[in-house]
């Protein structure tokens, strides 16, 4: 059976993106804290920017609970995240989409998905404007669409106009579902949440994001009965499995590797999954930031630039010429992993509202921001050739949400296919003829395939 150590949690769901989950779950996280709790925030999926907030109101760090790449492994996710010192007293889960939400008309890897699979309840939260016994109707219909439901245990009301319509709620969910109303917000038009193409704005960007999660907790302080959430908060059941983590990694003279990881505003989509696995398998993380930093650290063996908003920095990082040149310089002696926005990095320049901005001239492709979506969603990587991650023909699992394109250079890393759509297979990424870079679209949690991890820190170590 799994061993959670007794850390009880819930997870909020909602009826529909857009719902405020964000809001509503960091500022349940700012009140649990401020009772004297230890709290550990989830995020339900891939997201990298929902995390931001989830960590400034729990002060602790937020964990992806991602079904699609290790679907067997949430409930040690959870577990070993709950555990990690100190140990939490709570934890809080955010959902991602609308409940059901997820591959496939199954909803497979939704957030209803991950509360079956960890036993825990659910708290639906459903946008309230212009709505009464309606709130009642949604979450009847969610509670009971069998046999993909998880256990609802209560409701939160968002953007409520007042307590006679709160009430109204209540009594709706009273008589029509025997669900309670745990508490509400109002709609708070003064403050708000800054967003831009791939979802909010990271907190750590965003100057006042603590006064506005300061906000919304006294809003919902005054009409959320914390007793009783946390007498419906429960302790996971799922079927707890230890992933298999190969042997640690040493260069030859013992001393560990050396990991250098671009984390800055540029910078910040990071699976911490990945960096817990990195220092389980001996490596050694130092962070460095190629806006503000002096360059690549002379002992490091291994550059990791992960995806994140370099087409909003792309002045700033344009500007540290000399930290450009270390990462140049690093490229011909040492390995270099990039995902997505560390990619764009390491192109020869990045077009970007009409501007267009050297960047490292790694590789010899020119980044064209698109203005819309260009891929979106969970994907299936098989190499092409032999890289510092995989062996040609082996797959990864991954997620790609990205704006932009590379002209150039042909790509010769992976072919992509989408989950959802089988037939529609593309060419992604690039790897150098040595095998010691490789840049890519894809965003890949480590856990899924371990021997990736161990593999690219027995190359950086000097190892084949």
């Amino acid at each position: 059976m799994a061993r959670f150590s007794g850390t009880k949690g819930f997870i909020l769901g909602a009826a529909s993106s857009g719902a405020g989950k964000t809001t509503v779950a960091s500022a349940m996280c700012c009140l649990l804290r401020e009772s004297g709790m230890t709290v550990q925030p989830f995020k339900t999926g891939p997201d990298f920017i929902d995390t931001s907030y989830l960590t400034l109101s729990s002060g602790r760090t937020c964990r992806n609970l991602d079904g699609f790449p290790c679907p067997e492994l949430m409930p040690f996710f959870y577990a070993e995240s709950c555990g990690y010192p100190p140990p939490a007293d709570i934890a809080v889960v955010e959902g991602v989409m609308g409940l059901y939400d997820g591959l496939g008309p199954g909803g497979e890897y939704s957030t209803a998905w991950l509360a079956r699979a960890l036993d825990l309840p659910v708290i639906l939260l459903v946008d309230a404007r212009s709505a009464a016994t309606s709130v009642a109707a949604v979450a009847k219909g969610f509670a009971g669409l069998e046999p993909l439901a998880p256990r609802i245990s209560g409701v939160i009301a968002n953007r409520v106009s007042g307590g006679s319509h709160a009430e109204l709620i209540r009594e709706a969910l009273g008589r029509f579902t025997g669900l309670p109303l745990l508490g509400w917000l109002p709609n708070i038009r003064d403050e708000s949440l800054p967003s831009r193409h791939l979802g909010l704005v990271p907190a750590t960007e965003h100057k006042s994001s603590a006064s506005a999660i300061d906000n919304y907790a006294r809003a919902l302080r005054e009409h959320l009965d914390i007793g009783l959430l946390l007498a419906i908060a429960g302790e996971p059941s799922g079927r707890y499995a230890e992933p298999e983590i190969p042997p640690a990694a040493r260069k030859p003279d013992g001393s560990p590797v050396r990991a250098a990881i671009a984390d800055d505003d540029a910078f910040c989509f990071h699976y911490r999954e990945n960096w817990r696995l990195l220092e389980r398998l001996g490596a050694e993380i130092e962070t460095i930031s190629p806006i503000l930093g002096n360059g690549v650290p002379a002992d490091a063996d291994l550059l990791i630039l992960p995806g994140g908003y370099p087409e909003e920095f792309s002045a700033e990082l344009s500007g540290n010429s000399e930290f450009m040149k270390s990462v140049r310089g690093f490229a011909h002696r040492g390995c270099v992993y990039a995902e997505c926005g560390g990619m764009l990095y390491l192109s020869r320049s990045m077009s970007y509202r009409e501007e267009e901005r050297a960047m490292t001239g790694v590789i010899e492709a020119d980044v064209k921001m698109t203005g819309r979506l260009s891929r979106f969603g969970y994907v299936e990587g098989t190499a092409l050739r032999d890289n510092l991650i995989t062996r040609s023909g082996e797959s990864v699992r991954a997620h790609e949400f990205h704006y932009s394109r590379l002209e150039g250079a042909e790509p010769n890393a992976y072919s992509v296919k989408k989950f959802s759509r089988p037939g529609e297979i593309w060419t992604d990424g690039y790897v150098t003829e040595d095998g010691r870079l490789l840049a890519s679209y894809l965003h890949i949690n480590f856990y899924s395939r371990p021997e990736s991890a161990a593999k690219m820190l027995r190359r950086a170590a000097g190892l084949k």
